[in-house]
């Protein structure tokens, strides 16, 4: 099953600031609201919240320490083949995509929702 990771709401990052601010991801928060538009796409994804503190071991143990960001689409063995526009990487024998919008895409082409736009 093809794999998501989303940082958790809510996080404090001191190296930010000192008060102890709460904040949220947006790029997260971007996928987030597509799988609140399509909500069965919550039963074809294994969707996994991590903690916004690195590191970030269920990420670093499947596509390496570099590719630790969010969020991250990690493709599922025999994954659908994608359009040229859309950047797919590879680290540690998996397929992977990390940037927003190509995610988005991913799901529009992959599971028949609707294009972002």
């Amino acid at each position: 099953m093809t794999k998501l990771f989303l940082i958790k709401a809510d996080f404090t990052d001191p190296n930010a600031d000192t008060e102890g601010k709460r904040y949220f991801c947006p790029s997260c928060a971007t996928v987030k609201g597509a799988l609140s538009y399509y909500p069965e796409l919550e039963e074809k994804l294994d969707v996994e919240y991590v903690d916004f503190k690195r590191p970030r071991p269920a990420i670093i143990d499947l596509i390496g320490e570099e590719n630790q960001s969010c969020p991250v689409l990690i493709l599922d063995e025999g994954a659908k083949p994608v359009s040229g526009n859309i950047e797919v990487k590879s680290a540690n024998g998996k397929l992977f995509i990390n940037e927003t919008d190509d995610i988005l895409k991913y799901l529009s082409e992959t599971f028949g929702i609707g294009y972002p736009h």
